[in-house]
C-alpha cells in the first residue's frame, strides 16, 4: 500500500512539473526589424518588458536576457545582464529595482548562407520577481518572435 501511495506521489509531482505551464509573470512584446532581411544583412531584435501589476524587478541577483543559438544567424552576445543594457534602477525600502521603461535593441546579422524562409529568435529572460508582501522568486519566461530572410542577389559569388 505504501508503495502504490508513493507511485501515485511521484506520478502527481510528475504531471505537475511538466504537465503544467509555468504562470507568466512578466509581458514581454518581441519584434524584428526589419521584418524581411535580405543574406549577409543585419536586423535588430526589440524586446520590451513589463512586469504583472503589483510586480517590481530585483537588480540583484543579475537581470539576464539569453538567447538561443541558431545557425542560421548572429548576435554579438548570446546573454546581457541589465548593467550592459544600461537600465535604470531605483531603491524602494530595502530593494535595488530595474525600471524596465525603456525597449531593448539586439543587433544581429542573417549568415551569408543561412536558409532563406521564416526564421525564429527564441530565448529566456531570467530574473528576480518581487512581490507586494516583499518576499521574491527568481525564475525565468521564454520568448519567440519570427521574421523572414529572403536571397542577397548583390551577395559576392564564391
Amino acid at each position: 500500500m505504501i508503495k502504490k501511495a508513493l507511485l501515485l506521489f511521484l506520478v502527481i509531482l510528475v504531471l505537475n512539473v511538466f504537465h503544467f505551464p509555468q504562470e507568466d509573470y512578466l509581458k514581454i512584446i518581441t519584434n524584428v526589424t526589419p521584418r524581411t532581411i535580405l543574406q549577409g544583412e543585419e536586423g535588430i531584435l526589440k524586446i520590451k518588458i513589463t512586469p504583472k501589476s503589483g510586480l517590481k524587478i530585483s537588480s540583484h541577483p543579475e537581470f539576464i536576457i539569453k538567447l538561443d543559438n541558431n545557425s542560421d544567424f548572429s548576435f554579438p552576445k548570446i546573454f546581457f545582464t541589465a548593467s550592459e543594457l544600461n537600465f535604470q534602477t531605483k531603491q524602494e525600502n530595502d530593494a535595488i529595482l530595474l525600471d524596465l521603461e525603456k525597449e531593448i535593441e539586439i543587433p544581429f546579422k542573417v549568415n551569408e548562407n543561412s536558409l532563406i524562409g521564416k526564421h525564429k529568435i527564441s530565448g529566456e529572460v531570467i530574473f528576480t520577481a518581487v512581490f507586494k508582501d516583499q518576499w521574491s522568486l527568481k525564475t525565468y519566461q521564454k520568448f519567440i518572435t519570427n521574421f523572414f530572410s529572403k536571397k542577397n542577389f548583390k551577395k559576392k559569388k564564391k
